[in-house]
């Protein structure tokens, strides 16, 4: 009987001893898949060429020049006046010439592609009356963009405005940070747009480091396992909060289109509102839908000139459609060839034809 317990004793200490061990190398395992994830996470491709703005929060430096940023030979440079563009422009737009302005987010700068391939310079290359700004600005708001417009767009003279946005443009508006970076918050007094942050709270490189990195924490268990017990993964907005940000913000969106239109006439310029699809606006979007229809009724209400690339994007062939996105979710050289196409046909009555 005694050699029994012994036996039995022995047999658990040594399941014990496996179980103990195999926890070890799990434990490590993930630990190490973790440190992986972390380490094959890029940074921010825009920390090279940006720097801390009190009113937008960033903005690109003047004359960067980013040989490989997005890989050998894609490179990303700007001119004097922050524009990612290889030359700068006089206020008075050349003789002869028809400018048009781009503003907007990464989608518009040309996140993934190089100078000559960003849709607002293809727009330029199809016509050579066209003289095209990019003002792009990579994680943009619709607010940041309006802001980096009224500071250095309205002092140069333009016959066309194109002000591009994607549906995440209007959800970072309801947020002061965006990848860990401050950026402004909007606000209506005595019905004029403020900053109601201002100037942008700069924040910690742990902040920006956790909000680039860190979702890949969430590959440790014991991580998951404080989720489940705190209900972490399980808490959702409410509706109706959901509902009173989408109105405040569209409020504001109302304004920013009213104020753009009003400077784009005083200056003989027509305002073009641009909705550019992003990758996963092929199917149908219930958020996507919601905003389309709201910018397609303000256009029409102000009298706003509107040009929806999602509706187009949505008549390419389902074989196509992967060819004009990149692996990063920006548009590829075949889809900033496509939104150029695409924006050229739409501004013929606004430009004319070519002789």
């Amino acid at each position: 009987m005694k050699s029994l317990v012994k036996f039995g004793r022995i047999a658990l200490i040594n399941v014990l001893l496996v179980v103990l061990l195999l926890a070890l190398l799990e434990g490590g395992a993930s630990l190490l898949f973790t440190a992986y994830q972390v380490v094959r996470t890029p940074g921010l491709a825009e920390q090279s060429y940006s720097r801390y703005d009190e009113t937008l929060g960033w903005v690109s430096l003047p004359n960067a020049n980013a040989p490989d940023l997005y890989g050998p030979g894609v490179y990303l440079r700007t001119n004097s006046q922050g524009f990612r563009n290889d030359r700068d422009f006089a206020r008075a737009v050349p003789v002869g010439k028809i400018r048009i302005v781009c503003s907007g987010d990464s989608f518009t700068l040309g996140f993934g592609v190089s100078n000559a391939q960003a849709w607002c310079e293809r727009l330029g290359a199809l016509d050579p009356r066209l003289e095209t700004v990019n003002m792009g600005q990579g994680g943009y708001g619709l607010d940041q963009a309006y802001l980096w417009y009224v500071r250095a767009g309205a002092a140069m003279d333009q016959q066309v405005h194109l002000f591009a946005f994607i549906t995440d443009d209007f959800i970072r508006m309801e947020s002061d940070r965006f990848l860990g970076y401050g950026k402004p918050v909007l606000g209506l007094r005595s019905d004029s747009i403020v900053v109601l942050n201002r100037p942008v709270p700069t924040t910690s490189w742990f902040t920006r480091w956790r909000a680039v990195k860190g979702h890949a924490l969430g590959n440790l268990n014991m991580v998951r396992l404080v989720q489940k017990i705190l209900r972490l993964d399980e808490r959702t907005v409410p509706a109706d909060t959901l509902a009173a940000r989408m109105q405040r913000t569209q409020g504001l969106v109302t304004r920013i289109f009213e104020n753009l239109a009003r400077m784009n006439r005083e200056k003989g310029s027509r305002l073009v509102l641009v909705y550019l699809p992003g990758p996963g606006d092929y199917r149908t979007n219930d958020l996507t839908s919601k905003w389309r229809r709201f910018v397609e009724s303000e256009a029409q209400r102000q009298g706003i000139v509107y040009l929806d690339v999602v509706d187009a994007l949505r008549k390419v062939p389902p074989t196509d459609v992967n060819e004009l996105f990149s692996p990063n979710s920006h548009y590829s050289v075949a889809g900033n060839e496509f939104v150029a196409n695409t924006v050229y046909k739409a501004l013929g009555p606004l430009i004319g034809t070519r002789e």
